[in-house]
């Protein structure tokens, strides 16, 4: 795992490192080491390159100072376009300011930006990690003309952020660079695997300073590796009863599909034994789609399950080592069902339309417990907890309702007792019907077979998005559907266990 941090964490790391003798500026030049190095591992010698440096007023705009200095000295042809005026600058930014215009680099303010060549590389540096408020016509205007010679074939390398773009929550606030690399500096931001974030950056290049600091709350960004060491090992010497019995708690009238995707990847996931209990109108449409589980038929009413399927959903509970409940279930659903399960004592697997009843009837929240998991997507997540701020926050409030919690996302964030995770791994084309049903079968499967359910929220996340890239590849991310990522998960498991070392999976 890599670690993150929130800007508000390095702001944090830096006051510590301040604090405890290291000069600002010291730490800016060596910032400048790193951004020349990075930008010779990217886009090769400085020599003969044309690069314009576009430098903000704050010390982000003196990073890109000082590193017009280096990139000047070693044979580059370098412009500054300077978003400023000098007398706006301060402390270390105009120390390196003044370094670069010793050296007579070429500069130009912004209302000459049409005088600039389209350069080789550009290198952003008008804003850095604190970004939190929309840019006004005079950036956005820098920044269209970034994008255009990006377009038009011109490399760009961001410095901490793609201007634009606020780290905390990975949206863009308005106008945004899009840049092939962003360099920062100790560790990662959220910003930069969250949401536009995923789209803007580019290669992400995390660049230590040897500050020897590390974060108060880090954040853990998942790798495949991580996963993978998650899963249960397959002994020679078991059977089914030794690999968990699920109960998907799932389907109505009209969507009998989200059941079977849940049912389907639970055994594709590894669990010993599936059981659907379903409304009983849809019992031989999934015994058709998924041969492989049983199911059990529950009394309904409108399409969906009913009360009196009480008695025989707590008769079917019995036995079995986890539960899955939610997918396709239908609001109609009765609230009885889901407090059953919420109640039973199995570790859980909450989604869909299970949370939306417990959004929708207050008594059913102090049900929960550390055993459930919660796996809302942005909406669900809306109703219950209201208004959402950035996914780590809202991460952290679904947390607080009693449970571990998974955020779904273009990256996803996982909130646990042992801290915060975020998984970065998927593609557009999992944005189809049926993908986070998939999802909650991989991870019932997990809490079937007795894998603690933060690791088996954060570790299906992963693999659940790994599979998706692996679909993409095969299929494109246009023409993929959610039994793309069923059918590639063998082989993805494959590819994963001989990358990871993993032989008994």
């Amino acid at each position: 795992m890599r670690t993150l941090v929130t800007p508000e964490g390095m702001y944090a790391l830096e006051r510590r490192c301040f604090s405890g003798g290291t000069p600002s500026i010291a730490l800016m030049r060596r910032a400048a080491d790193r951004l020349a190095e990075a930008f010779q591992t990217h886009f090769g010698a400085f020599a003969g390159k044309s690069i314009a440096v576009a430098c903000g007023r704050g010390n982000n705009g003196g990073d890109g100072y000082a590193f017009s200095v280096l990139a000047a000295r070693a044979g580059a042809r370098v412009t500054l376009l300077t978003a400023c005026d000098t007398s706006a600058l301060r402390g270390d930014a105009l120390t390196c300011a003044r370094e670069a215009f010793a050296l007579n680099i070429p500069r130009l303010s912004a209302d000459r930006l049409n005088e600039i060549a389209r350069p080789d590389v550009w290198v952003d540096a008008l804003f850095g990690i604190g970004l939190n408020r929309p840019l006004d016509a005079f950036y956005a205007a820098l920044i269209n003309r970034v994008n255009r010679d990006h377009a038009a074939g011109s490399r760009v390398m961001a410095i901490d952020a793609p201007s634009g773009l606020n780290l905390t929550s990975g949206r863009m606030m308005g106008a945004c660079v899009a840049a092939d690399v962003t360099v920062t500096f100790e560790y990662a931001k959220t910003g930069h695997y969250l949401a536009d974030g995923l789209d803007q950056c580019g290669l992400i290049d995390a660049r230590p300073l040897e500050t020897g600091l590390a974060p108060d709350e880090p954040i853990r960004l998942i790798e495949p590796c991580d996963a993978i060491a998650a899963l249960p090992e397959r002994r020679r010497n078991i059977h089914k009863g030794s690999c968990g019995h699920l109960l998907i708690v799932a389907g109505s009238q009209g969507m009998a599909g989200a059941a079977h995707y849940a049912a389907r990847m639970a055994l594709r996931m590894g669990a010993g034994l599936v059981t659907l209990a379903c409304p009983r109108s849809i019992v031989p449409v999934l015994q058709t789609l998924v041969p492989g589980a049983m199911a059990v038929s529950l009394p309904e009413e409108n399409g969906a399950i009913s009360r009196d399927a009480l008695p025989v959903l707590r008769d079917a509970l019995r036995g079995k080592t986890a539960v899955a409940a939610g997918p396709g279930l239908s609001r109609r659903a009765a609230p009885e069902i889901v407090e059953t399960i919420l109640t039973c004592g199995l570790p859980a697997v909450i989604d869909a339309d299970a949370l939306n009843l417990i959004a929708e009837n207050a008594p059913l929240r102090p049900l929960l417990r550390p055993c459930h998991v919660l796996t809302p997507h942005p909406g669900e997540a809306a109703r219950l907890i209201g208004a959402l701020s950035d996914p780590i926050e809202d991460a952290k409030r679904l947390h607080a309702l009693g449970a571990t919690a998974l955020l779904k996302g273009a990256s996803s964030v996982v909130a646990g007792e042992s801290g915060l995770y975020l998984s970065a791994s998927g593609c557009g084309g999992m944005a189809t019907g049926g993908s986070g049903d998939v999802l909650t079968g991989m991870i019932g499967a997990l809490l079937a077979q007795s894998v603690a359910p933060e690791t088996a929220a954060w570790a299906s996340s992963e693999l659940h998005g790994l599979a998706g890239e692996a679909a993409a590849r095969a299929l494109t991310e246009t023409a993929m559907t959610a039994s793309d990522l069923i059918d590639c998960w063998p082989e993805t498991l494959k590819a994963l266990s001989r990358q990871c070392g993993r032989a008994r999976l």
